[in-house]
């Protein structure tokens, strides 16, 4: 049993990248971890080099931007710091995919916020608040503008109800062939960051249905 009730609450926390402020569906999947990354906690963790054990997730955009994709490794073993913050979002997803709002104690939403393995987080859909990052790829040396999650919408947020909304701010401008970005980060080899670009289809996998402590908004029933 997996219960997010004493988890934190959350803070404010590919090709054309979506606009800073566009609040987007994403739909979850956490992928298996590669040969000898495996992790001894769960079949679904991971080990990375210092010992520490994480989640590696898939994040695919629904709606306008369906495809779109960003990553994100949730470290949930080895580093207690590092783990608190992940249960923090991870709490968000299920509270934002649930319908319940962070305040919400009643035992209906305690309720809600317990899943039963690791794996039922595969196919939740959650609401999420995007922001652009200029972003230098260690491959080819070049820039993208990458999306990264500025917050994950709950259904204590006023965008909650109306879902999707596609922002008209303008993308990042991408500086040219040996210029540096002024506020730019190298993208990680191996990911990890939010918002990091990988072609091809999103992997399907089953999803796990979610009960809901409050109505469905239209947005999740794409």
């Amino acid at each position: 049993m997996l219960d997010f009730n004493g988890a934190e609450l959350q803070g404010e926390g590919v090709g054309s990248a979506i606009p800073e402020d566009s609040v987007i569906p994403f739909k979850m999947t956490i992928r298996p971890p590669k040969a000898g990354k495996e992790g001894t906690t769960h079949n679904l963790f991971c080990k990375s080099g210092k010992g520490n054990e994480y989640i590696d997730v898939e994040f695919e955009a629904q709606g306008q931007f369906a495809g779109r994709k960003v990553w994100q490794n949730f470290t949930l073993v080895g580093s207690d710091t590092a783990a608190k913050i992940s249960m923090r979002t991870l709490r968000a997803i299920v509270e934002s995919a649930r319908g319940i709002a962070p305040s919400d104690a009643s035992p209906a939403a305690a309720s809600g916020r317990q899943l039963s393995d690791w794996a039922d987080f595969n196919g939740l859909v959650f609401l999420a608040k995007v922001k652009c990052v200029v972003e230098q790829s260690q491959k080819d040396g070049n820039y993208y503008v990458n999306n990264e999650f500025k917050k994950v919408i709950t259904p204590d947020d006023a965008e909650y109800t109306a879902g999707e909304f596609i922002s008209d701010k303008p993308l990042p401008t991408i500086p040219a062939p040996g210029e540096k970005a002024a506020t730019s980060t190298a993208a990680a080899a191996t990911g990890g960051a939010w918002g990091a670009t990988a072609p091809g289809a999103a992997a399907t996998t089953p999803a796990t249905t979610a009960k809901s402590t409050a109505p469905i908004p239209a947005w999740a029933a794409r």
